[in-house]
């Protein structure tokens, strides 16, 4: 039970970092996937050391995971503060053409 979360927290790590590449509203989507690989990560691993089986799924997953979150995190403020430079140059711009 605790090796297909810990596997399912690795493959949804990788996709949030995927994600956070891709930026834009994929940042968006990335950070809760990141957060919920990460979830899965520590609850698989918890249940994989409790069973005395292996953990390194869990941990590979839940360094991958905090990555993801970090590098989603950044690329979600980052998509952001451009958004709010590009309405500022709009609105500079109408303030000088009137």
């Amino acid at each position: 039970m605790g090796k297909g979360k810990a596997t399912a927290g690795l493959v949804l790590g990788i996709v949030g970092i995927v994600f956070a590449v891709l930026n834009g509203y994929f940042a968006l989507l990335g950070l809760p996937i990141a957060i919920v690989g990460l979830v899965l990560s520590v609850v698989g691993g918890k249940a994989l050391k409790a069973d005395n089986q292996p953990s390194g799924i869990a941990t590979a997953g839940l360094v991958i995971g905090i990555i993801a979150v970090v590098f989603t995190a950044i690329a979600f403020v980052s998509c952001g503060l451009c958004v709010l430079c590009a309405a500022g140059v709009e609105e500079g711009l109408e303030n000088a053409l009137q």
